[in-house]
């Protein structure tokens, strides 16, 4: 789910934390409004991209919640760039929030992000990926590789437990691959009889149709599709209609074809019978729960270091269910 950033980022880091360090006050402090209550919290919320349903969902999460916990929320999109989300940071420290909720698009690149707002004197809870050496405050992300472990499961049984899978792997090194093709790995080695092909397609479905006809073209004993995200399961069904491989669930000459996200394409997908299964990711609940970690953070209680969202397998047997985000978010 992430793009290649620019990293033509970190060298204003070092005088802008400077600038920045005296601006942070005491998380125990309670500013009074004017009618003699304690001010609504400020609260930046640093998305990396909204371009696609699952970001709009989380940032919706985190709204909701606001409303709920009466917090002043500042929804910031960064699309897709580190340099932008390290400028946002510096100009929210500046106008003084209280605290920041961040959704890195890079892991490695915001760390020195998450340093400046320490520096400031506040805090940082990420949600979604996070940054390394746990150098956050508090972060909320998603189970990534239980995901692929249940993904793998799914698909070995529609497999017959034997054949060869094409793994659409998403962009070599980024966290939320990384997880889901260990767990990936560590399900399909329960069935020895199922060979497995990797490819790194990026997050994109132009990258997945390429892989679906090159691969297709040169093993003909592909018989189940695994995708690290159901953004790129467009690229891989349009890739079977041109090699004349899109048969439908039950069909003769079906590929089993399981996905990640729980996205509400995905969802119309299964109930067409185009896609068998996906993994559900609900970004209302990790939005809620980010939120909620900072302002706890914010009222100095406790909060745990890391909380994983849980994830289910979605089949045509469950892809009604009006609890699934995929569902929640389309009405």
């Amino acid at each position: 789910m992430k793009t290649s950033p620019k990293l033509a980022v970190l060298a204003a880091v070092s005088a802008a934390t400077i600038a920045l360090s005296g601006c942070g006050a005491s998380p125990s402090s309670s500013p009074q409004a004017a009618g003699g209550g304690p001010k609504p919290k400020k609260i930046a919320v640093l998305l990396y991209s909204q371009s696609f349903e699952f970001m709009v969902a989380l940032g919706q999460g985190i709204k909701d919640k606001a409303k709920e916990l009466n917090v002043d929320v500042t929804l910031l999109d960064a699309k897709g760039d580190s340099s932008t989300q390290i400028s946002q940071i510096q100009d929210q420290l500046a106008k003084g929030v209280d605290g920041i909720v961040l959704s890195p698009n890079n892991s490695a690149e915001l760390a020195p992000g998450v340093q400046m707002i320490h520096d400031a004197g506040k805090t940082v809870t990420t949600v979604d990926s996070v940054i390394p050496g746990d150098v956050a405050d508090a972060a909320v992300a998603f189970d990534n590789e239980k995901a692929g472990k249940l993904g793998a499961e799914e698909l070995a049984k529609l497999m017959g437990n034997k054949g060869t899978v094409l793994e659409y792997q998403g962009a070599k090194g980024a966290y939320h691959a990384i997880l889901r093709g260990k767990g990936f790995t560590e399900g399909i080695k329960q069935s020895p009889d199922i060979k497995v092909i990797s490819r790194d397609a990026q997050w994109t479905a132009d990258n997945a149709l390429s892989l679906t006809v090159d691969n297709f073209t040169s093993d003909g004993t592909i018989n189940g599709l695994f995708s690290h995200n159901d953004e790129m399961v467009r690229g891989v069904v349009s890739g079977l209609s041109q090699i004349n491989k899109a048969a439908p669930v039950g069909s003769a000459g079906h590929i089993p074809l399981v996905g990640v996200d729980g996205t509400p394409l995905a969802l119309d997908r299964i109930r067409k019978g185009v896609q068998d299964a996906t993994m559900d990711q609900n970004p209302f609940t990790m939005g809620a729960l980010a939120l909620q970690a900072e302002v706890d953070i914010l009222d100095g209680k406790q909060v745990p270091k890391t909380q994983l969202t849980d994830t289910q397998v979605i089949t045509k047997a469950n892809v009604d269910d009006p609890k699934l985000w995929g569902n929640i978010f389309k009405n």
